[in-house]
């Protein structure tokens, strides 16, 4: 039950602050608005091809999404709160859960 309502406040305080990103944030302004990322996924390349093409941290993994990201670590999970970085570490892009309205920025 401890754990049910830790994850619970963890999940709201991302959920209550996605609102408050923006673009030009650091990777420490987000962790200290948002918690920190459930995944991460840094920027590398297999056989010459483009893996992840951009650091990108997930909110609100679940074993299924978790398990999906090892697989096919290129592309968010949809069920995830998705925060994308530039080469300077700064926000470049974010999207929320596709189940919350999927809310994008830049």
């Amino acid at each position: 039950m401890l754990l049910l309502v830790a994850a619970t406040g963890c999940e709201s305080q991302y959920q209550e602050n996605w609102g408050r990103l923006k673009p030009g944030l650091s990777r420490e302004q987000v962790e200290h608005l948002l918690g920190p990322p459930s995944s991460r996924y840094e920027p590398r390349s297999e056989d010459g091809k483009t893996v992840v093409e951009r650091e990108r941290w997930q909110y609100g993994d679940n074993l299924s999404s978790l398990a999906t990201g090892a697989m096919f670590p290129g592309e968010p999970h949809p069920h995830a709160w998705v925060v994308w970085f530039d080469e300077r570490g700064q926000v470049a892009a974010y999207q929320s859960a596709d189940w919350a309205g999927g809310r994008t920025g830049p």
